[in-house]
C-alpha cells in the first residue's frame, strides 16, 4: 500500500570475510630468511621460522616463556591464563618440529647451566616483537615481497603440517583450531604436492 514502509529496505547481506589464501612462493623462504638474518637483529629470523613451525599468532609466539618449554621431550605446555579465556587457537601442548626445537635450542640462554630459566624467550616483550615487526615490514618491501602479512605465516604452517601428511584432527590438535572449518579457512595445499602424493 501506498504510503508503507519497505520492510527490507534497511535489511543488509552478512558480509562475506575476506579469506586469504597467500602462502610462501618459491624462493620467498630462502629470500626472506637470508634478509632477516642480514639485519643483525638475533631474534627476526628465529620469529619467522618459530611463526611457520609453530602456527602461533604474534601475540602468543611473542609471550612464551621457557619455563612452559620441555627441551627433552621435545613439548611447549601453555598454561591457561596464557591461552585466554577463549583458547583461540592456542593448545595446552605445542609439540615442536626438528626446526622449531633447533631454533629454541640456538636462543636458549648460555647461563641456563642445563635449566630452564624463569624468564620469556623473546626477552623484553615489547621491544622484541616491535623490532620484530618494523624489520619485518621493512624488509618484505626491499625484497619485492608483496602481499604478504605476518599472519599469514600461520596459513603456511597449517598448509605445510597437512602437506606432511598429518590428519585434520593432528593439525588441529597443533593450530588449536577448534573447528575443521576453521581451520580449512587456514589450510591451502600446493597442487604441486598433491602430484607427489598421487604418484
Amino acid at each position: 500500500m501506498k504510503g508503507l514502509m519497505n520492510p527490507m529496505r534497511n535489511i543488509r547481506k552478512p558480509s562475506v570475510s575476506a579469506s586469504r589464501d597467500r602462502r610462501l612462493e618459491p624462493r620467498e623462504y630462502e629470500k626472506i630468511e637470508d634478509a632477516l638474518v642480514a639485519t643483525g637483529n638475533r631474534y627476526a629470523a628465529p620469529a619467522f621460522d618459530s611463526a611457520i613451525e609453530t602456527s602461533l599468532r604474534q601475540e602468543t609466539l611473542f609471550s612464551l616463556r621457557w619455563e612452559w618449554v620441555d627441551l627433552q621431550k621435545r613439548l611447549i605446555r601453555i598454561p591457561l591464563s596464557a591461552r585466554g579465556a577463549e583458547n583461540k587457537g592456542v593448545p595446552a601442548a605445542l609439540p615442536l618440529s626438528t626446526k622449531a626445537y633447533a631454533v629454541l635450542l640456538a636462543l636458549h640462554p648460555a647461563d641456563a647451566a642445563g635449566e630452564l630459566q624463569v624468564r620469556p624467550i623473546w626477552p623484553v616483550l615489547d621491544t622484541t616483537q616491535n623490532a620484530v615487526r618494523c624489520i619485518w615490514k621493512r624488509v618484505l618491501p626491499l625484497l619485492g615481497v608483496e602481499n604478504l602479512r605476518w599472519h599469514d605465516l600461520r596459513h603456511e604452517a597449517a598448509s605445510r603440517l597437512f602437506e606432511k601428511g598429518l590428519h585434520s584432527f593432528e593439525v588441529a590438535s597443533i593450530t588449536g583450531h577448534k573447528s575443521m572449518q576453521m581451520l580449512k579457512r587456514y589450510t591451502h595445499l600446493k597442487p604441486e604436492s598433491l602430484v607427489v602424493k598421487l604418484g
